[in-house]
């Protein structure tokens, strides 16, 4: 018979988690208005903006907990439009408020997932980008917000910081999203590390590298050198979100 602790939001989740927030935290922390104010990693986007990002879709996530609690489905955000209106909102606060919102928004979640056991985790919820997961991994797709949004607040981490662990299991929670929901410019990535594959898509080239800067590639970020199979040019990211 399988138990309620079999089926909880994973412990080692939850204590990466932690270690992600305070990662996090150490990132912003000295931070002023005007780096706050200077561009970001992503395409029209202030450093302010990915935070702001941050905190929205920690209360994203929390909308999803209440589905996962109660069957009823709650979507994590109202609208795309909405989304975005809350991002640029919180952008604009005080940059200690900024910062306040991403502590406290964070903590609320971490409390919630605490909460989550059998029978509750067994349900399927879906993210902002229309990917089904499984409650039992809420933790793991915030670790996976925070990791990347720290790449994107241009600064010192990088996609080579990210753990092995990280790495190997977004590369294969993400890889199965992209080759059912979007057209992938590639077949397989292939780690020259471990010798590890992903397969991504149906056409063009296998991309090999190192195993962050393949999962960099899939999720549109800057990466170190790739090579294709066939010596072409590597070819454009796919869309994620």
């Amino acid at each position: 018979m399988t138990t309620a602790a079999h089926l909880a939001v994973p412990l080692t989740h939850l204590t990466e988690l932690e270690t992600a927030e305070a990662c996090l935290r150490a990132d912003l922390t000295g931070r002023d208005e005007e780096w706050a104010a200077a561009a970001s990693g992503l395409p029209d986007w202030t450093r302010a903006q990915v935070v702001g990002h941050l905190a929205g879709s920690a209360r994203g996530l929390i909308n999803l907990c209440e589905w996962a609690s109660t069957g009823d489905e709650t979507p994590m955000y109202a609208s795309p439009e909405a989304r975005a209106t809350e991002i640029d909102r919180l952008a604009a606060l005080p940059w200690s408020e900024l910062t306040a919102q991403v502590e406290v928004a964070g903590a609320e979640l971490r409390d919630r997932l605490a909460t989550l056991t059998e029978p509750l985790v067994t349900r399927s919820l879906r993210l902002a980008s229309g990917a089904r997961i499984a409650a039992v991994d809420l933790a793991a797709v915030r670790i996976r917000e925070i990791e990347i949004h720290r790449v994107d607040l241009a600064a010192e981490y990088q996609p080579v910081d990210w753990s092995t662990t990280f790495t190997l299991r977004t590369l294969g929670q993400l890889t199965s999203f992209f080759r059912d929901q979007r057209e992938v410019p590639a077949c397989v990535l292939r780690s020259v590390d471990s010798g590890r594959c992903w397969e991504v898509g149906d056409t063009g080239p296998d991309l090999l590298g190192i195993e962050a800067d393949l999962l960099a590639w899939l999720v549109g970020r800057a990466h170190g050198p790739l090579r294709t199979s066939d010596d072409s040019l590597v070819p454009a990211a796919p869309r994620w979100v």
